[in-house]
Order: structure tokens, then sequence, then C-alpha cells
């Protein structure tokens, strides 16, 4: 079999063809060395280390097993979106999305769609078999798609697993084979489970229920998080680092230039240091309704200053989540969170779940606090 193979801790030797090495070979695909798959989660979890490209590489061999399973076929075009479905993370993955959306009005997936079809990438694509738009379009998780992007595809399942596999938590272990095994595609092109696959989908929620809990919201994490976000904007406001440049940073680049700014130096040398802000404030509010503004005033007033604490409303992802059911015929039978009371509820759970966390230099913790309770 032409291409070569590359060694995975998860899933043992994965085969190279020859495009994907050529894409893997790229610039752009080469940058997810240097992003953190977890962002700062390495300062709970300290083997966190691992990057968006071994990330990609997992998901495209899962996309790939799921295609000839499903399919009983390979989709090169589908296996490529797969392993470039994450080429658009800014610096840290997801802990700077908020700066992409706020001053550049794009998430990291149009990010992505702009590289593969406006830089070198798109040269590769184009010179080989492979249809660009085809790729395209499976990257933007429309029809076969939905095997990478949907509540049971073949990125959420690389994550969990090597998320857990890097943190050393056991939350994220997932029968990966059984699962694939009672994947289908609907008729009506949608991804499916059959009906005796149940406990896979229902594991699977669990485990991404729990990763959320211990892993990607832990609070020391959500911290780090916010102390970098807050020492970017300073920057970004400062006017020493530039949006539209600051998105295709490494996480070094990223740091290095924050290092830089007057306005950011400071605080980013305590997350680097773990000199983290503490909780003054961590409460679960579920539905309650949170004027985010009025908090910070209500701080500011209490003579807390910008740069001493950082607010976030914790929100649990996956609650809408659910798959179709079928029967060995392929029909329609119920969605799932109809016929399992546990994937119900949940749902429920994730959905409700929300936590208002302010965090603080420790001297002002009793401060913020009062201030805080007198608002809500």
């Amino acid at each position: 079999m032409p291409g070569m193979y590359i060694r995975d801790p998860l899933f043992g030797d994965i085969h190279i063809n020859d495009v994907a090495q050529r894409l893997i070979d790229n610039e752009w695909m080469q940058r997810l060395r240097y992003i953190k798959q977890l962002g700062f989660d390495y300062l709970v979890y300290p083997a966190a280390n691992h990057s968006r490209f071994e990330h990609s590489l997992g998901t495209m061999k899962v996309t790939s097993d799921m295609a000839s399973k499903i399919f009983s076929e390979d989709d090169p075009e589908l296996s490529i979106a797969g392993l470039m479905h994450d080429i658009g993370h800014t610096p840290f993955s997801h802990q700077s999305e908020d700066i992409a959306t706020k001053y550049l009005k794009k998430t990291h997936e149009e990010i992505g769609a702009s590289i593969i079809s406006e830089s070198s990438i798109h040269d590769v694509i184009s010179e080989s078999t492979l249809s660009l738009k085809k790729v395209l379009s499976y990257f933007k998780g429309e029809s076969r798609g939905k095997l990478i992007t949907g509540p049971l595809g073949s990125d959420r399942i690389d994550y969990l697993m090597r998320d857990a596999y890097n943190t050393g938590v056991a939350y994220g272990v997932i029968d990966y084979i059984r699962l694939m095994n009672k994947l289908a595609f609907s008729k009506d092109g949608n991804v499916a489970i059959y009906e005796n696959g149940i406990g896979g989908a229902e594991s699977m929620l669990i485990a991404r229920y729990y990763m959320f809990s211990s892993v990607y919201l832990h609070h020391t994490a959500v911290i780090s998080e916010a102390m970098y976000n807050l020492a970017l904007e300073n920057a970004i406001e400062e006017g020493s680092i530039i949006p539209k440049e600051f998105i295709y940073f490494t996480d070094d680049k990223a740091v290095a230039e924050l290092l830089k700014s007057n306005a950011s130096k400071h605080i980013i040398e305590m997350v680097l240091s773990r000199n983290l802000f503490k909780r003054a404030y961590y409460e679960e509010i579920g539905k309650k309704q949170i004027n985010v503004q009025e908090v910070r005033d209500a701080i500011e007033m209490a003579g807390v200053k910008y740069n001493d604490y950082v607010i976030r409303v914790i929100n649990f992802k996956g609650g809408n989540d659910d798959v179709q059911l079928i029967d060995n015929t392929g029909k329609r039978i119920c969605m799932l969170s109809e016929k399992s009371e546990l994937f119900n509820t949940l749902g429920k759970m994730l959905n409700s779940r929300r936590i208002l966390m302010v965090a603080c230099n420790p001297k002002f913790k009793d401060k913020i606090n009062t201030a805080i309770k007198k608002v809500l």
C-alpha cells in the first residue's frame, strides 16, 4: 500500500496516503503541532501537552474507519476533511476563539474554510484527484461530513479518548470499535445508530459529561483561560497585537507577543508561572439570568480594578445533542432521547448546569464576594 505509517498511542499505526502526506507536510498543518489541544489544562494535568496535530491525525483515522464500515468503501475526501477539521484553530485552541469572534466575527471553522480555499492547501488538493468542493462540503459538516462533526462524530470520539489518555483520567474511555459497528447513515442523510447500540451512545454522552466536569471546565483551567483572554484583549486594545494576524499565531508566538505588550505582560507572566487568580465566587446559577455587566459594575464600584479580576459564566455543552435510532433495515424508529431515559436525563442536566465564577487577586476575595451577593 503506497504512502507511509505514523505511530499513534491510541490507534497504533495510522496509514497516510500520498495526498494526506503532502497535506500533513504543509505549513498550515504543521502549525497545529504548536497549538495545544487543551489550551491551559496542562496547568492542572501536567501531561496534557498534546496538540491539535495529533488530534487531527486521529480524527482522520476514525473518519476513515467509520466511512469504510458504514459505506463499505473509503471516502478520501471525507478522510481529508477529518484531517483538516481543526486547521483554523487559533492559539491555545478554544481559548482564543472568543477574541476571533469578537474582533473578526469568525469561528475557527470559518477561518479553516478560508485556509483550505485560499492557501497552499488549495493547491495540494487541486493537484490531486480529490474534489476540493467535496472536501469543503464535508469540512462544513454537510452530507457525510456529519460523520466528523455530529454528536457521535469522529472529532468527538478522538478528542474524548485522546484527552482522557493525556490527562490520565478514566472518564473519556469509549468502546470505540463497538460504537463504530453500531453506527449508520440514515436514509434522510443523518448519522444514526442501530437500536442495539444504545449503550454505546449512552456511554459516550456520560464520558463527555464527566470530561467537561473534570477536565474542560476545571476551575483552574477556566481561570487560566480567562486571564489569558484578559491579557490578549489588553494587548489588542493597546494596539500591540492585530487580531487578523494573531489568529494564525502558534501558542509560543502568541505568548511571545503578549510578553512584549506593556498592557498584558504582567498578566501573562502570572499565567505562565501559575500564579493565578483565586475563586471569589463560584455558584451554580441554573437557568437564572445573569447580567454580567451589572456584576462587573458592582465589583468595580467596590474598588476592584479591571485587571484584578475575571468573570465567567460556565456553560456545559451537549445538552441538545440527539441521534436517530434505526432498525436493521435503516428505517427510523425514534430519537435516542425518546428511548433512553439516561440519555434524556443527562441532556437535561447539561442544559441546566450553569456556573457563575468570579476569580481575582486574593486580597479582593471578600470585597468581591460581598459586592456580588448584593447584586444577586
